[in-house]
């Protein structure tokens, strides 16, 4: 029976996970999933821990991850990976013995890199994982008025991408910041606060067209929320943010961390040298065919979203399967496309899907109440299928 293992088990692992399932069933197929945790958070609602409580924010993006896998009839090991053999095709976890594979899929995400700025660490708050966001909101209860500065933190070991790239994603920061406005406005608070937007990049959006740039543009300076771009980080204290050009005073900072590569990847001969794994347009590895990474975690310069793993990982095990029962037709190449939905305010919601950064022509750019339901309609229905409430059979 042939194995297949796969790393991590969030957006681009589930698919990964799912498409396996879909093309080869139980028996043709033993499948292995190794995270170190048993649950996932939809981490696209996390967002709503500016105008949400904690009580409320987390459980209802929480995934029990045990219902997938025993659904799915696939084996979980609940360990930490810290080693790939790529000659003898074994994974390494720090507790069980090597787990052995004829096709490995890595989708662990990239690495946040707290310590990558003097200062910076996890108590200054975020939004990229449930305890962070829970955090957060606690917070956002009792403190109304200040400064208030929403960072988004470089992403290292990229320069030779192209094209460049200078921040994983701002969809999230900036929706924080829009969410966070809407909520001291319903509370009657806007006017006793400040808001600035704070990227690396040389302009908000760097990864959408010139359409989505100009139509948030305007939406950010009608809702006066400042934004300061290239910005350089010297060092992050209580009250203020330190740039190479500026220094911003502040109360409060929410933070998307600098993100990197994975050092056990590089260690493992799998990743270059900044943690990043090469892939082919069909997420392959170049030099072990038998390897293929989606989501985050890929050394391109794609749209580290989670939508993107998704798309990535059909591919992924299409091609996969193309490879082992000879179909003759292979599934397309990856083609790299941004698709954001960003609420802005309750019931509307700009959607944008451009491809322009990637050398094509297509963007559209939509504010309209029918983006925000999709969303909602999206982020319920891929929770409960999940399994994470009890409310289905």
């Amino acid at each position: 029976m042939l194995r297949a293992v796969v790393l991590g088990s969030r957006f681009g692992g589930l698919a990964v996970l799912t498409w396996l399932r879909r093309l080869f069933p139980p028996s043709d197929l033993h499948v292995t999933v190794v995270d170190q945790w048993e649950e996932m958070v939809f981490r696209p609602g996390l967002v709503h821990a500016m105008d949400q409580s904690p009580q409320k924010l987390v459980p209802h993006v929480t995934i029990n991850l045990r219902h997938f896998w025993q659904r799915h009839k696939i084996q979980a090991v609940h360990d930490t990976i810290v080693a790939v053999d790529p000659q003898r095709r074994m994974v390494h976890t720090t507790v069980h013995p090597p787990i052995p594979y004829d096709v490995l899929y890595i989708a662990t995400g990239s690495t946040p890199k707290w310590d990558a700025i003097e200062g910076l660490d996890r108590h200054r708050a975020g939004i990229c994982e449930g305890y962070l966001a829970r955090h957060t909101a606690a917070i956002n209860q009792r403190q109304h008025q200040g400064r208030f500065v929403f960072a988004a933190g470089p992403i290292f070991g990229a320069p030779q991408w192209t094209p460049a790239i200078h921040v994983g994603c701002e969809c999230p920061l900036i929706e924080s910041a829009l969410l966070w406005d809407q909520h001291l406005r319903r509370i009657k608070q806007r006017g006793q606060a400040e808001i600035t937007v704070v990227t690396p990049s040389s302009q908000i959006a760097e990864m959408a067209g010139p359409a989505a740039q100009h139509t948030l543009t305007e939406i950010l300076q009608r809702r006066d929320i400042n934004v300061v771009t290239n910005a350089q980080y010297v060092r992050v204290t209580d009250t203020r943010l330190e740039l190479r050009e500026r220094t911003l005073p502040l109360e409060r900072i929410i933070w998307i961390p600098p993100q990197g590569g994975s050092a056990w990847l590089t260690q493992s001969n799998v990743a270059d040298v900044h943690g990043w794994v090469p892939v082919t347009d069909h997420l392959q590895h170049p030099r072990w065919p038998d390897i293929y990474a989606v989501g985050d975690i890929v050394s391109q310069s794609w749209p580290k979203m989670g939508h993107s793993a998704m798309v990535q990982a059909r591919i992924a095990v299409h091609h996969w399967a193309h490879t082992r029962q000879k179909r003759k037709t292979p599934p397309m190449a990856y083609n790299p496309q941004l698709l954001w939905v960003l609420e802005d305010s309750p019931g509307e919601a700009l959607f944008v899907l451009s491809n322009v950064l990637w050398g094509g022509d297509r963007e559209r750019v939509w504010h309209h109440p029918i983006p925000y339901w999709a969303k909602q309609l999206f982020q319920w229905s891929y929770v409960i299928r999940a399994g994470a409430l009890p409310i289905m059979p």
